[in-house]
């Protein structure tokens, strides 16, 4: 499931990255869609305040994109890049979202080239994702943020499983 999320999201912000790169000179595109506002950024008014202590230093912005939704949804991912090394850029994250309070649930190197960086983690409500990627000299950094997909399960009622009977018999 989670790898789905994953892969989704950076399926939204690779087409969010190429609007962005097509807008001309304009630094913020914002529009209306499904009941949600979305602004695609480039630049350094790209970088949502959720970011700005997370921003790799000497870093360069390469755009952004927001979701904002009327009942409190939200989601938020940022493009940067690094002459840096994958490694050093992941330990610098690792060690920032811990000192911003964030619990790192996950990280994973997979070695295959090029080379990519992933750490996983939560902040109350709040999921965080890191991509770190190699991407020729430079260092890729791709993060997203956004209001946590699984509802608090201790709150609800154990589910049933469903046993075939009289009242309700088997469909297949």
């Amino acid at each position: 499931m989670f790898d789905r999320i994953l892969s989704s999201r950076i399926v939204c912000v690779a087409c969010a990255l190429f609007a962005v790169s097509g807008c001309g000179n304009s630094e913020k595109v914002a529009y209306k869609s499904g009941g949600m506002t979305h602004t695609w950024a480039e630049g350094k008014a790209a970088v949502p305040k959720e970011f700005e202590k997370l921003v790799y230093p000497d870093a360069s912005t390469t755009g952004s994109v927001s979701a904002d939704g009327e009942n409190d949804e939200q989601s938020k991912f940022l493009m940067l890049t690094s002459d840096k090394s994958t490694e050093e850029v992941s330990q610098w994250y690792q060690d920032q979202l811990k000192t911003a309070e964030w619990k790192v649930d996950k990280v994973e190197v997979l070695t295959e080239t090029p080379k990519l960086i992933s750490i996983s983690g939560h902040k109350a409500d709040l999921e965080m994702n890191v991509m770190i990627a190699e991407d020729g000299a430079k260092t890729t950094i791709s993060m997203s943020a956004g209001k946590s997909l699984d509802d608090n399960n201790e709150n609800k009622e154990p589910s049933e499983n469903y046993t075939p009977d009289k009242v309700t018999p088997p469909t297949d």
